[in-house]
This record gives structure tokens, sequence and C-alpha cells, in this order.
């Protein structure tokens, strides 16, 4: 009884961090397109606005073409409950422990979502949804090797698979030089996982230069909002393992993720998008990267 209580609180825990995440996910990507607007010399948007748009494609009516299949209304449900699944399952900062907290699960909870979008983006046979689907792939295709490589120099550090077991301590700091390479590479995974500057770029519908937008373009109302909210979440979640795993400073987590959205504001205003077949030479940068760390072990 003692071991079914503990772990139904260590559930509990996880739940209500991941709905915390969740209703702070917007709030951060504010904080990016703020950040980029006062370094562009602009006023911007309130840091709340993602919040006013959410509630606003949550009051529209959402509009279905009677062509599509059931794939497409359940893929943004399956990609909102994958991201907040992986959400429980982040090293839990209210004490408790998920004990299904495996690297590899929840790096495949996001290739699960991925899935669902990229046949959603070619159900309704429209020629931006396939476009952004087949360059959503691609990029995939680039990114979860990489992102392996990462788990692989978090696993020989450690010596443990689990989320809660590769996490650094508030006071550990790796500064080595397999501890530094490893955070610069996954920085720039974590930008291509979310579709920022200089894979993607989130604030454009210009056909010939987005990939995640066009895959969203035929949805509207809820089924919009939770495409959106599920992506703010899954940039906090990249923000949070980042602050935890890789970022070697001394800092109480929160300050770490506000520290590592502001440098993706940073790096999104200092570059422009590059051309899509370029995105193989700078996901290979990070895997040299990488392989140069798991080496240095």
């Amino acid at each position: 009884m003692i071991d079914i209580s503990s772990q139904l609180e260590s559930l509990a825990l996880c739940l209500a961090q991941a709905l915390l995440l969740l209703l702070a996910a917007p709030l951060v990507s504010g904080i990016v397109k703020k950040v980029k607007a006062l370094l562009q010399n602009r006023i911007g948007s309130s840091v709340l606005q993602e919040y006013y748009d959410i509630r606003k494609w949550w009051s529209k009516q959402t509009i279905l073409t009677p062509y599509t299949s059931v794939v497409f209304r359940l893929a943004p449900c399956v990609y909102f409950a994958t991201t907040l699944a992986a959400a429980c399952m982040l090293p839990n900062f209210f004490g408790g422990q998920a004990g299904f907290g495996d690297v590899f699960v929840f790096v495949y909870l996001f290739a699960l979502g991925r899935f669902f979008m990229t046949v959603s983006s070619m159900d309704a046979a429209t020629a931006f949804g396939g476009m952004g689907g087949s360059r959503e792939v691609y990029v995939a295709a680039f990114v979860e090797p990489v992102i392996m490589l990462a788990i692989l120099s978090n696993v020989l550090h450690t010596g443990s698979t689990s989320l809660s077991g590769m996490s650094l301590s508030f006071d550990q700091v790796n500064l080595t030089v397999a501890g530094v390479l490893t955070c610069i590479a996954f920085f720039l995974v974590l930008l291509a996982e979310n579709s920022r500057i200089p894979v993607d770029n989130p604030d454009t519908h210009l056909e010939l230069t987005m990939i995640h937008e066009c895959m969203t373009l035929e949805y509207s109302g809820r089924l919009l909002a939770l495409i959106h909210w599920a992506s703010q979440l899954k940039l906090l979640i990249f923000l949070v393992i980042f602050s935890m795993l890789y970022l070697p400073l001394d800092l109480p987590v929160a300050l770490k993720v506000l520290f590592s959205a502001v440098m993706v504001g940073v790096v999104e205003t200092l570059n422009n998008k590059m051309r899509l077949f370029k995105v193989r030479v700078y996901l290979a940068a990070a895997g040299l990267m990488l392989l140069l760390a798991v080496v240095a072990q």
C-alpha cells in the first residue's frame, strides 16, 4: 500500500507539473517574441498575446472540409496529448519522480505527434499541406539521430537513461569539453526540433519558406488552438530539458529557462532562415560536435 500511495503521489505531482508548464507555455513564447521585438527596435505585442490568441481560436468555429478523414480531426488531439505526456515525464521540480521517465520514450512521444501531424497535412490533399509534411519529415530525418547522440552523451556521463537520473543537480556546473559541446549542439537541435530560425520561421506564412505552418493552414477554431498550444508547450519542454540536462549554470531552473528563452530570441534576431537543403549541413555540424563530445567522455 505504501508503494502504491507513493506512486500515486508522484503521478499527481507529475500531472501538476505538466499543467503548470501548459499554463506557462504561452507566456514563454510571448517572452521570445518580445525579446525579438525589442532587439529589432519595435514595441511588439504584449507577452500575454499568446493567451489572447489561444482564447480567440478556441472561441471560433471549427470548419472542416468533408473530404478529410478522421485522421485530420484526430491529429491535433494526438499532438497535444503526446506533448502533454512528455511534459509529465520531465524531472519533477515538485519533489516527485515519475517511474516512466525513460528518455527514449520521451523522444518518440514527440515523433508520434509529428507523424500524426504529417499524415493530417497530406490528408487534406492541398499543395501546401503536402509540401509542409514532406519538409517536416525531411528535417526530422536529420534531427532524431542528432537527438539520440545528445542522449548518448548524457548516458555516458550519468550512467542512466531516465530523465531524472540524467539531470544536473542544482549546484552542478558541467564545464568539461564534452559538456560544453553537448550544450551548444543541443541548443542547435532545440531550434530545429521546434521549427525556429534558422531552420524554419514560425512567424511567416510565405509558402516558399514555411514548414510547420504549412501543415496547419487547413485548421481552424479549437483544433488550431490545440496545435499552437502544443507547439508552445513543446518549446517550453525543450527549454526545460536544455536547462536541467545541458546548461552549465549554477542557477535555479526557472531562471535558466528564462535565460534560454531570451537566447532563442537573440539567435532568431541575429540569423536569417537558411535554405532547406542547408539544414542537413546545420544538423551535421551539431552531430559532429556531439560525436566529439562522446569521444571526449
